[in-house]
């Protein structure tokens, strides 16, 4: 009777373990984690593994911490979308989301992304040498490559069910080992 009641047991907390302890999580973005953006960026769209609440958001902060006004955020089903009223500038920018999943747990992550457009010359200017100063301030506003360090921060890849499925399993272990105990002392 116990076996058949474990087993039952068993394939039940299998079966309903992801949705009942399931958090979603950030599944893309648009511009991606990392991603180096060579047109203008007036809109951002963050795609979630699940539906989000109504009263969910995101900010933009630029390289120096200053917040960027996001305008007209927008939540259907999974995806969440702003805009800005102006085009980003160039430079390094980081996007922090805080949803309320359809679980109703409250989920928090960033991501960061760069802007680099292309300066357009005007046609007047008359194209010169350029000075020894000139060569090294563009030497240290190059950008950096593979080999120097990355200073953004990776996304979580983790899929969101991961973690409540090895909880499962450990708690399916943890009440198996009880009941082999109290039959041991029978």
């Amino acid at each position: 009777m116990i076996k058949k009641l474990f087993l039952f047991t068993f394939i039940f907390f299998l079966a309903f373990v992801n949705n009942a302890l399931a958090h979603t999580g950030l599944e893309s973005s648009s511009p991606q984690n990392g991603a180096i953006v060579k047109e203008e960026l007036q809109e951002i769209t963050l795609t979630f593994e699940s539906k989000i609440e109504q009263n969910s958001t995101f900010e933009i902060q630029n390289s120096n911490g200053d917040s960027i006004p996001v305008k007209n955020i927008s939540i259907t089903e999974n995806k969440m979308v702003g805009s800005f009223s102006n085009p980003l500038e160039n430079g390094k920018y980081q996007a922090k989301w805080k949803i309320i999943g359809a679980d109703g747990h409250p989920i928090d992550g960033d991501f960061s992304f760069s802007v680099d457009m292309p300066v357009t010359e005007t046609p007047a200017e008359v194209q010169k040498e350029p000075k020894k100063e000139d060569a090294k301030q563009v030497e240290e506003n190059k950008p950096k490559t593979a080999n120097e360090p990355k200073e953004e921060i990776e996304q979580n890849k983790l899929p969101s069910y991961i973690i409540p499925s090895i909880i499962g399993v450990l708690i399916v272990i943890v009440v198996g080992s009880f009941i082999w105990v109290m039959r041991r002392k029978k």
